[in-house]
């Protein structure tokens, strides 16, 4: 008999309420564990049952998911690595997997809490094993088909981002006139926006978003929403492109918003 139960580790951003929605919709039950410090509080509203944990209390969230009968979880919504650096206190079983740690590269760090939480009897599922609405197919899907110049750009700030993205350090290149502005680090994607496309002179700039080389459906999947178009707008950028297995939050919504600040968008 299927376990109608599932999990959501909830960082921040609109995906987590998403795929709550969805799940909901299916007929699931959605037990959520938010991070206090990313997570939507709104995420109570819609969850079935739900707790809020700090960053680094890895045995509270695993001993949550038992609990409630939950043997499959997804990652949905970012954590940002930025909390690493501020006053955390983690708890005896996080500190232990910190220690074992090679590097700090989100990889590294994501692997090593999937492989924790299989211990515990807890699986993490790809991101995408339960929604499929959150896809565009390549080509062009927005009214404006990108300038010769801009393709040019794209191809260009294509190679770039995978340069990062093998290394992962970023998915994300902002370049004009086949230069880079700016690669995304540990930032995030909206500020790396927002800093190369002021680098940009404040218009023209084009932003590229690849998927790493191999990408771990787990985690880390690429995404856009409203939130990256306003800050692509913010700048005066132009062109936005990314891969098709790029997760796109609010599609509809998206992709008229796009339309209305004529920006054009590229699915590669």
């Amino acid at each position: 008999m299927e376990n109608k139960n599932i999990g959501i580790i909830a960082g921040y951003g609109e995906f987590p309420l998403i795929y709550i929605d969805e799940l909901k919709a299916f007929g699931y039950s959605v037990r959520v564990c938010a991070i206090e410090e990313e997570a939507d509080k709104s995420l109570s509203e819609r969850a079935d049952s739900i707790i809020y944990v700090s960053v680094g209390q890895l045995g509270r969230l695993a001993n949550f998911f038992k609990s409630e009968g939950v043997n499959e979880v997804i990652m949905a919504g970012k954590v940002r690595k930025t909390l690493m650096f501020k006053k955390i206190k983690p708890d005896i079983k996080a500190i232990a997997l910190f220690l074992s740690l090679k590097d700090k590269k989100d990889d590294t760090i994501l692997n090593a809490i999937c492989n924790f939480l299989e211990k515990e009897g807890i699986t993490i599922v790809p991101q995408t094993k339960y929604i499929s609405s959150v896809f565009l197919p390549s080509g062009v899907a927005s009214k404006r088909t990108p300038t010769k110049k801009e393709k040019e750009d794209i191809e260009f700030g294509r190679n770039a981002a995978m340069l990062i993205a093998g290394a992962d350090i970023g998915q994300t290149a902002v370049v004009k006139d086949k230069s880079v502005m700016a690669l995304e680090a540990i930032e995030g994607t909206d500020e790396a926006i927002i800093r190369g496309g002021k680098l940009a002179n404040g218009e023209g700039a084009v932003v590229v978003k690849v998927n790493k080389p191999k990408q771990d459906l787990r985690f880390d999947v690429p995404a856009v929403g409203l939130d990256t178009l306003e800050a692509i707008i913010s700048v005066n950028a132009t062109c936005l492109a990314f891969e098709r297995n790029t997760i796109v939050l609010r599609k509809e919504e998206f992709i008229k918003r796009a339309d209305s600040a004529d920006i054009a968008v590229y699915v590669f």
